[in-house]
């Protein structure tokens, strides 16, 4: 029996154009209160996780180097891992793990427990042109306006998105003082709203749209890529964000002017998105698991402490797995589907920004 408690398991083969059944397809009524979707850890569970830590450590395993083969989850917290998997693949796509031992490892002792329960979802991907497999979600004074500047190295509320692989998450070490919350939406009832509403607008999302690569680019290539918001794919739904990459598009060498139809299909999205957003405090020791082809995401402008070591900081993994739900070719195959694969630079896990 699944430790999350049972989501809508009804599914129907997707079409374009057509309203989508799936258990995905939450709305905030539906998705109800955070124990409906979360697992509380064990005594017993952080034990496990401790004991697999030292354990890793003890082979002399390179943080960057955290696997399945290496990292090695027993007991009852195996199934609690088996039905995260399920959940992200087959339920929500969206789930919380409360408790992780963030007061009892250090730095290290929390990246390597992190990698290895992310190792039984998926393969760890390079988040930047660094090759970090290990991002850290944490102000740094950035501009959010600046095209160049990654959103989560500033304090700002950010665009409602998805991140380029099939599962992204985080962990909190430390909370903000005020602010920051994580909010997420079901992409599917942003597709079936909208479709109730604006049908002519979701044609527009049907079709491919630039986007910018955010300065994430190996030299020679283009530094946009072109991608539909809404995919359909073995009679599955799957979609895309729509953040700062589209806004960032417009302008770049080779990219068109926007069509005020798809101007006009994006505001409406980002309004429905907004309006169906569901807001979920962080705690230290929480981890939220999204999968990018079904839900949205986006975080609450913060105020932060001023002392370094009390700064708000998240630990952020993103996982490819070809076993997920199915998707478009060129999603699993292109700029979202690799990660980023910065030439000549070999893959690695800072411990801090």
């Amino acid at each position: 029996m699944s430790k999350f408690q049972t989501s809508s398991k009804e599914r129907l083969p997707a079409e374009p154009m057509r309203p989508v059944v799936d258990p995905a397809a939450w709305t905030r009524d539906t998705l109800g209160p955070v124990d409906n979707f979360s697992y509380r850890l064990t005594d017993e569970d952080r034990a496990s996780i401790v004991e697999a830590v030292a354990a890793t450590r003890a082979k002399g395993v390179a943080v960057a180097d955290v696997s399945r083969e290496n990292f090695s989850i027993n007991g009852p917290f195996a199934d609690v891992i088996a039905d995260v998997h399920d959940e992200l693949k087959t339920g929500r796509g969206l789930i919380m793990l409360r408790g992780f031992p963030v007061e009892q490892l250090d730095r290290e002792g929390c990246a390597i427990g992190y990698l290895g329960i992310g190792s039984y979802l998926g393969q760890a991907m390079a988040q930047n042109m660094k090759g970090h497999i290990l991002g850290h979600v944490k102000d740094l004074g950035g501009d959010y306006a600046d095209p160049t500047t990654r959103g989560y190295y500033t304090r700002a509320e950010m665009r409602i998105h998805s991140d380029p692989c099939d599962y992204v998450g985080l962990l909190c070490l430390q909370t903000a003082k005020k602010g920051g919350a994580s909010c997420v939406t079901s992409s599917i009832t942003v597709y079936n709203t909208m479709l109730k509403t604006r049908p002519d607008l979701v044609q527009e999302l049907v079709n491919e749209i630039y986007r910018s690569k955010k300065g994430d680019v190996n030299p020679g290539e283009q530094a946009w890529f072109k991608q539909p918001i809404f995919s359909f794919h073995e009679g599955y739904f799957s979609a895309v964000g729509l953040g700062v990459s589209i806004d960032r598009a417009e302008g770049l060498p080779g990219v068109p002017p926007f069509s005020e139809a798809l101007k006009e299909a994006i505001k409406v999205y980002r309004e429905v998105a907004e309006d169906t957003l569901v807001d979920i405090p962080f705690l230290p020791g929480d981890i939220q698991f999204l999968n990018n082809y079904v839900a949205l995401h986006t975080r609450r402008e913060y105020e932060d402490w001023p002392e370094d070591s009390r700064k708000r900081h998240l630990l952020r993994l993103w996982l490819s797995d070809p076993d997920s739900r199915p998707i478009p070719p060129e999603h699993r195959q292109g700029y979202r589907g690799r990660g980023l694969l910065p030439q000549g630079v070999k893959l690695n896990a800072p411990l801090d920004v």
